[in-house]
């Protein structure tokens, strides 16, 4: 009787495991995404130095809908909360573009990379998430 037990207890953990594995992918992934989006953005912005540029507004508008889509998905692995400051800044980056705002969008830039890496390093699975 008691091998169903350590049986139960293996199966639970293995899940457990698969589980956490796959938030720490579906996160690094997403994060990786947005970040890379960035400097995409960024390559753009100097060699122009003008935000009113149509590579620029698709560049953005693609790291918007990228961010949406994997946004809804984050939000049944991590507490919304932790991660809704990556949207305001896009939101902010769409009005600095409409301004011509370029100081203030790089900053926008920045902090959406800081963002996404900072969250990389809390947000995934680690063995405190198992146990």
């Amino acid at each position: 009787m008691k091998i169903f037990h350590f049986i139960n207890f293996f199966i639970i953990f293995i899940i457990i495991v698969a589980v956490c594995i796959t938030e720490d992918v579906l996160v690094s992934k997403s994060l990786k995404e947005t970040h890379m989006c960035c400097y995409q953005i960024e390559k753009i912005i100097d060699a122009n130095e003008n935000l009113k540029n149509m590579d620029v507004v698709l560049a953005v508008d693609n790291l918007e809908y990228n961010w949406t889509k994997d946004e809804k998905k984050l939000c049944y692995l991590v507490n919304h909360k932790s991660i809704q400051e990556i949207g305001q800044e896009i939101a902010k980056l769409k009005m600095y573009i409409y301004d011509n705002d370029v100081a203030s969008a790089k900053v926008s830039i920045e902090l959406i990379k800081f963002y996404c890496h900072s969250y990389l390093h809390f947000m995934g699975a680690n063995i405190h998430n198992v146990f």
